[in-house]
């Protein structure tokens, strides 16, 4: 790196160059900083080079009467020397950076900071044109003291802030958000109030003439009173609150830095915390009395305060609110969201409060504004019918408590016991235990108690009908004691091919005493089983034999029900069909000659067994198969003898019967 050598200035030869071009160089610099500090001095430079920040600035500045006023001539001390020129010049450096960085934010001076900064604009910026011999000019209507503000360190920007970048009429570029106006009235009650022993008077005469008219535009709308000035300071007193809170979250910053820049003894508020009402208003005078109470309403007034105040101030609230009857503003709260719905105005109170009363039970009524006693009050005074008591399952349901139920709904008012406070309005205090209402009915605990299906067996027995009170199935009690029962056939059709499978034993064991329940259930509906009705139950179809002596040989007990105690052979049933020992004993139809017992009783004097006895079981094929060889169980002896005859040998048919047997049948025929 070249270093800068001085020894030039110590040759003789080279110190006059050296000299003249230090000259040159400082001219130059001179120059610079001179063409310099005026370029950035100029109106050009302020609205051309920062035009990217200053726009709307700019802007507003061709809009107000200043506009013919240098921007240096507002913006640069008064008459200052030339260090401080330069000293204040360098201090803008900093606003370049923001400026090239795009570090700012919009819109500049938000809250009119410098107009509140006394260092920055004392009332000598605006003195060195408006002399004191100048006349002031004040609207119509307006007086105002200057030497008295003055006199009150109240600089002439705190008022006048606008006066230089007017943006009324104006449409800015860079914002919609407009800087505030001190020159309104709320302005003026930064420092004014009608509060006693205030900084300064609030009153109308210190500020306006006789003739001034004092009522707002925005009074002279139709039905502002009552009707319209409670939505126009709703809106002002919005605005104000937030204002309180974005001061109160940058506390330390703007607002604060401002007023600390201020002169002794003045304290400003904030223009958007100006009251706009109270700037005319006393609130406890004038609006309190009017309303009868604190305006606006406290934070905790509608969860707290207001149940006391409509109860004496009713008329009060209606002035405001409006008659409820006409604008249900009550009900929407009331009979609405504070009950988990909405009011409906279409719908009658008295016919929609039990649907919401159903849904979410009668605590929001009963912690807010009624009593049970209210409710018991009206009830028994309209002796309403709840609608949800016609429904057709309210008392019974089809399923009853069957856990089998394809239908499993139980009774519409067992669900009463989530909201049980609905039902003693009518019914009386206590639970299905103990309540009377309830225990009439029911006559036992409710719900039944963990042991109570141990013992109910007794309660079921000696009072079936009080059980059917609740359990309207038919076959509840099947289903539990009956294995194999279902919800959809009746046990008494089903109980025979159970038994048939399983057998009596259970039966017994359980629940019936003896055979003599069944016999009496049976003698009494005279009962045919199914399996009687088969084609084959008495007597054989088929080469299988009849089935009732299969189902006597599995389940003899069965029987016994009905056709008395006894097997085959000694019980008189049995022996009234048969007649013969069942089963045959060893030996009976032996098949070789003399052929057996059955063979001796057919030729008994008188005869012990005759062909009627034997065909009660036996198809007569069933004797030719034995006795006549060769021969068909399907088709008559009489069809396929002759043929059976021939192809043996004749002779032996006389082991059985007489020669004349022959021909008495071949005559008989013949003939």
């Amino acid at each position: 790196m070249a270093k800068i050598s001085l020894a030039g200035f110590k040759d003789p030869v080279r110190r006059p160059r050296y000299v003249i071009w230090t000259g040159v160089i400082v001219l130059a610099l001179a120059a610079f900083v001179i063409v310099m500090l005026g370029a950035t001095s100029t109106r050009w430079f302020c609205a051309q080079v920062c035009h990217k920040v200053q726009d709307d600035s700019i802007a507003a500045y061709e809009n107000s009467s200043h506009s013919e006023v240098s921007c240096m001539a507002c913006h640069e001390p008064v008459n200052a020397d030339t260090v401080t020129f330069i000293l204040k010049k360098a201090k803008a450096l900093g606003e370049l950076y923001l400026t090239v960085s795009g570090n700012f934010t919009l819109p500049l001076n938000a809250e009119s900071e410098l107009s509140l900064n006394s260092g920055e604009f004392p009332s000598s910026q605006c003195t060195q044109c408006h002399s004191a011999n100048r006349k002031v000019t004040p609207s119509a209507g307006i007086v105002i003291d200057h030497k008295v503000h003055a006199d009150k360190n109240v600089t002439c920007t705190t008022c006048h802030n606008r006066v230089g970048h007017n943006e009324q009429n104006l449409t800015l570029k860079l914002t919609q958000q407009k800087h505030p106006d001190y020159m309104k009235m709320q302005g003026c009650f930064r420092c004014h109030s009608l509060a006693k022993g205030g900084q300064a008077p609030g009153i109308c005469s210190a500020c306006h003439t006789p003739d001034f008219p004092l009522k707002p535009s925005n009074h002279a709308v139709a039905n502002f009173f009552p009707k319209g000035h409670g939505a126009l300071a709703k809106t002002f007193y919005e605005e104000e609150v937030k204002a309180a809170e974005e001061a109160s979250k940058a506390a330390g910053g703007t607002q604060k830095a401002a007023s600390s820049d201020r002169e002794a003894g003045v304290k400003i508020t904030p223009f958007k915390q100006v009251a706009y009402c109270g700037m005319c208003h006393d609130e406890k005078a004038f609006c309190e009395a009017c309303h009868g109470m604190p305006m606006p309403h406290s934070a905790d007034f509608k969860t707290k305060s207001h149940p006391a105040v409509s109860k004496t101030s009713l008329a009060k609230c209606v002035m405001c609110h409006g008659d409820n009857a006409a604008t249900h503003f009550c009900d929407n709260c009331h009979h609405g969201t504070q009950v988990g719905g909405k009011f409906d105005a279409a719908t009658p109170w008295l016919n929609g409060h039990a649907t919401l009363v159903d849904k979410n039970g009668m605590d929001s009524c009963l912690k807010q504004c009624h009593t049970t006693q209210f409710c018991s009050d009206c009830h028994t005074k309209l002796k309403p019918f709840p609608t949800s008591h016609k429904a057709a399952i309210w008392l019974h349901s089809p399923s009853g408590a069957d856990s089998q139920a394809k239908d499993k709904t139980p009774a519409a008012h067992t669900a009463a016991a989530k909201n049980i406070k609905t039902c003693e309005i009518c019914h009386g205090p206590g639970d299905a235990t103990k309540n009377p209402f309830c225990v009439g009915c029911h006559q036992l605990a409710m719900p039944h108690p963990a042991e109570f299906k141990q013992f109910h067996a007794k309660t079921g027995s000696a009072n079936p009908k009080l059980c059917a009170n609740c359990h309207t199935f038919k076959e509840l009690c099947s289903n539990c004691h009956h294995v194999g029962s279902t919800a959809s056939v009746p046990w008494v059709k089903q109980h025979g091919a159970s038994v048939a499978a399983a057998g009596t034993a259970g039966c017994f064991q359980k629940c019936h005493q003896d055979k003599a329940f069944c016999i009496t259930c049976h003698q009494k509906n005279k009962v045919l089983p199914d399996s009687h009705k088969a084609a084959n139950w008495t007597h054989r179809t088929d080469a299988n034999g009849a089935i009732h002596w299969a189902s006597y040989n599995k389940q003899k007990d069965s029987c016994a029900y009905c056709h008395g105690d006894g097997d085959a052979n000694t019980n008189a049933f049995c022996q009234s069909c048969h007649k013969v020992a069942m089963p045959h004993p060893t030996g009976f139809s032996a098949k070789t000659l003399p052929g057996g017992q059955h063979a001796a009783d057919f030729k008994a004097t008188p005869a012990k067994l005759d062909r009627a006895t034997c065909v009660n079981c036996h198809a007569t094929t069933f004797c030719n198969a034995c006795h006549h060889a060769g021969s068909s169980p399907t088709v008559p002896w009489l069809k396929q003898h002759p043929d059976v005859v021939k192809a043996g040998n004749p002779q032996d048919c006389f082991k059985c019967h007489k020669e004349t047997y022959c021909s008495y049948c071949h005559v008989r025929l013949i003939r």
